[in-house]
């Protein structure tokens, strides 16, 4: 069961000097992640060279683009890497500017994952961040019919929805990356959610934990990561 832990990045020294070495002391079984990946999209070789520096040591590859390919451009040229050379079965998928808020349970993840072919993803819960989830009081709360409170046989827990695919920390069978082409153009995340549920109505997405657990990490960052969502 090994996961390859995918950073994108586009130049924010700031934020990724802190979500990288917070989510490796935060995850519950670091054992599990067989390859390290940084993603970068800047087209910065000083800041390509940082990453090098500070996070080569730290057993990360850095994978860099020859200039801004923007949100979509940037997953399918990382998602291409993981195509051809990965051999992990599962993708954890982090953004620069995330840090985590407690343990992340990367085991449970993963054994959800494994009892579960219909979902497609295991997210973690960040704060509110637009107005109508701050006017909810949270993602959750902005539409919660929506989401099934789900348990398995060992205590796990999770929320199921067929809202929308997230690019928000979270984990994803490698499958994902070798049967399905990232959209091109704008509006990526909303037509790939659409044309993942187009494909199979079986398919769900989830959000780690309970209904009433809370958040599980934190936006840091002014802005996502990348631009042409």
């Amino acid at each position: 069961m090994t996961v390859a832990l995918l950073v994108m990045t586009d130049g924010r020294r700031d934020c990724i000097a802190r979500t990288v070495p917070e989510f490796l002391d935060a995850f519950d079984r670091p054992d599990l992640l067989s390859e390290l990946l940084i993603h970068d999209d800047s087209g910065d070789p000083e800041y390509a060279r940082w990453l090098h520096e500070t996070f080569g040591p730290r057993g990360f590859a850095v994978l860099c683009t020859a200039g801004r390919s923007g949100f979509g451009g940037a997953i399918r040229s990382a998602w291409g890497h993981l195509r051809d050379y990965s051999r992990a079965r599962f993708v954890f998928h982090l953004e620069d500017d995330f840090v985590p808020r407690r343990t992340v349970p990367l085991a449970a993840m993963v054994a959800v994952l494994e009892d579960q072919p219909e979902l497609v993803q295991l997210a973690l819960r960040r704060q509110p961040w637009n107005e109508h989830e701050h006017a909810a009081g949270g993602i959750v709360e902005q539409h919660p019919d929506a989401y099934s409170d789900e348990v398995d046989g060992v205590g796990h827990r999770w929320l199921e929805h067929r809202l929308f695919f997230t690019t928000n920390p979270g984990l994803y069978r490698i499958e994902l990356v070798c049967e399905e082409e990232w959209p091109r153009g704008p509006s990526s995340e909303g037509r790939f959610t659409h044309e993942l549920l187009q494909a199979d109505d079986r398919r769900r997405f989830g959000f780690f934990g309970s209904r009433d657990s809370g958040e599980w990490v934190e936006h840091i960052g002014a802005q996502r990561v990348g631009t042409g969502y």
